[in-house]
């Protein structure tokens, strides 16, 4: 049987099965600080925040973290059955996912905007992180001024960390010699200890953001911090997770081991990501950006509608046309025309908590015997809110005529292709990021 202690091990060597998310506990079960790319959460249409209250029939919470957290692994190819709580939504869903090993790519996208501005996405600092950021930086910055680009994004969205080391060498790469990187203050003398850079910024200055948002934890934000206040980079996005502990584990002869909470991380001039108790608490109030982005920027209904999987199987069923159509230039809107027409026929009915609201005012009237009056007011708003609802999908076609296009690019050529192609020039948010970027040279 395997112990706690061979799972974490296996897990920092960076090939395990499982679905692909990062979780802490709460109350209630298990919190997603984030999903992985690619990996069968992200499938599922699992998100950031859900709050996992059932493991098959096996009730989460108050169940010991690590028991808890080896329920969602096992053997690859198994399916497990997770009901789930999503905050944003009210909502109780249920999801099958299909265990699998997690994809180990730690960058899996590097190249330019139409901007001539370096982009480049890092999901994890699992093992190799850091020499993989390295070597695409060699690429993407070329010796002397010329072809240099006009500024560098690193986007650590929903990067929910890994090694302290990969974060540390990380950052060593984009600050100068000497320049402060992170501090540890321990319970003891003996676990404090300030960090420094050692080498040369490997782009030479280069105008520079870090995305971050709420799945930005540990790891990824001892990189964000430390750029932030060297004044090296620019936060865009969200405010982060909020985990500064640092943990050591002890192994003991019979096997069993400790794991205890020993320090806590600081940047300079003394700024902690966790308060001074917070050694009771995991989760401190995170890194503040410089330039807010909101980590959902779709709204309810596009949340809603990912759920559905319904615009993965309209670009599934439609792929090759999609790519031709996209290779003539911006998809028109006749694409959503015949989505809406899809989702209809597979029974699809979006409601606004705005309409769902009005329907309840609408039962609490009749059940206390409102006057004619009033019950008639209730359905003409109930009625203009089901006409909402209905023209949203317009009101977001350029959001859904970009999925359309990122999935069925991704299925034919994959990850790169769609990052190339449309999420790298088409996001709403690394457009703002960019933005930012060039106002500020």
């Amino acid at each position: 049987e395997q112990t706690q202690f061979d799972w974490m091990d296996e897990k920092l060597s960076g090939d395990y099965p499982g679905i692909g998310v990062t979780i802490v506990p709460n109350g209630d079960g298990l919190v997603i600080v984030s999903v992985r790319e690619g990996g069968p959460a992200h499938g599922a249409g699992l998100l950031t925040g859900d709050v996992i209250l059932l493991a098959d029939s096996t009730a989460l919470a108050g169940l010991d973290f690590e028991k808890a957290a080896v329920l969602l692994r096992g053997k690859e190819k198994t399916p497990v059955r997770l009901t789930v709580f999503r905050p944003a939504d009210s909502d109780t869903l249920t999801f099958t996912v299909v265990r699998d090993k997690i994809p180990f790519v730690h960058v899996p996208y590097a190249g330019f905007t139409f901007d001539s501005v370096a982009y480049i996405r890092v999901l994890d600092f699992d093992p190799g992180a850091a020499r993989d950021i390295e070597a695409v930086l060699d690429s993407l910055m070329p010796a002397g001024s010329a072809g240099r680009p006009r500024g560098l994004i690193l986007d650590l969205r929903s990067n929910p960390g890994g090694l302290f080391n990969e974060a540390l060498q990380t950052a060593d790469l984009f600050l100068d010699k000497g320049a402060f990187i992170v501090g540890i203050d321990g319970r003891s003398r003996w676990y404090a200890q300030d960090y420094h850079a050692t080498g040369s910024d490997l782009t030479s200055g280069v105008p520079m953001v870090v995305m971050v948002d709420r799945g930005s934890a540990s790891a990824s934000e001892i990189v964000a911090g430390a750029l932030q206040q060297a004044g090296r980079a620019i936060l865009v996005g969200d405010t982060t997770f909020g985990k500064g502990l640092v943990q050591g584990f002890v192994h003991f002869p019979d096997g069993d081991g400790l794991r205890l909470t020993i320090s806590r991380y600081y940047f300079s001039g003394g700024v902690y990501l966790n308060e001074f108790d917070s050694v009771l608490n995991d989760v401190g109030h995170g890194l503040l950006p410089d330039h807010y982005y909101p980590s959902d920027d779709r709204g309810h209904f596009s949340r809603a509608l990912e759920n559905t999987r319904l615009l993965q199987q309209f670009a599934n069923r439609h792929q090759d046309e999609i790519v031709t159509a996209a290779r003539r230039g911006a998809l028109d809107d006749q694409w959503v025309k015949g989505f809406i027409l899809f989702a209809e026929g597979e029974k699809y009915d979006y409601v606004s908590p705005l309409t769902r609201q009005i329907e309840t005012i609408r039962t609490l009237a009749k059940q206390e015997g409102a006057a004619p009056a009033v019950v008639h007011v209730v359905e003409r708003l109930l009625q203009a809110g089901r006409r909402n609802d209905w023209n949203i999908y317009y009101v977001h076609r350029d959001y859904i005529k970009r999925r359309l296009k990122e999935i069925a690019i991704e299925r034919k050529y994959g990850a790169f292709r769609a990052y190339d192609e449309v999420i790298v020039n088409e996001s709403p948010a690394i457009q703002f990021a960019t933005g930012i970027l060039l106002e500020d040279r």
